[in-house]
């Protein structure tokens, strides 16, 4: 006996019909998503705009200093700073050298004597201690200072996060 193996071509779905189809979708692949916590900036129209209401803990984030990497590279580890400020506990601030402004932190909220500074001396240093740094949960957050950040490098600190 021979079995009827054509297909039914029924006609396009209503868009309601499509919705419905889309919301399953979306409920079978968020069901084991874990949801992160969150870091508030405190201001509620950023914080609207941010998934969860603030920057996801747990996860990469990037601040971009600009072309002129003496002045604007000095306003965001700045802005990092008073991120990380909010946050309980360590941070480890892995750079190539030593040319951090300390007092400049503790004035955007984070003390030094929260800060682990971690003396790389090169990128792919800071990179290595970026990635060890993010596998110990006891850390606030982990701050590297970085040129250029491929997406393989990119790919392993999201891992590791």
């Amino acid at each position: 006996m021979e079995q009827d193996r054509s297909v039914s071509m029924s006609p396009t779905p209503s868009p309601a019909a499509l919705d419905a189809l889309r919301r399953k979708v979306r409920a079978l692949e968020t069901q084991d998503r874990v949801t992160r916590a969150v870091l508030p900036f405190g201001v509620p129209p950023l914080d609207a705009r941010l998934p969860g209401g603030g920057l996801a803990l747990g996860a990469l984030h990037e601040v971009a200093g600009g072309a002129d990497e003496a002045l604007y590279g000095a306003t965001a580890a700045r802005f990092a700073a008073g991120v990380l400020a909010r946050a309980q506990g360590e941070v480890l601030w892995c750079r190539r050298q030593a040319d951090l402004f300390a007092p400049s932190l503790a004035q955007a909220g984070l003390p030094p004597e929260r800060v682990i500074f971690a003396d790389a001396g090169d990128e792919a240093g800071v990179l290595a201690a970026m990635e060890e740094g993010l596998r110990w949960p006891g850390l606030a957050g982990v701050i590297g200072e970085v040129g250029k950040l491929s997406m393989t490098a990119s790919r392993r600190l999201q891992l590791a996060a």
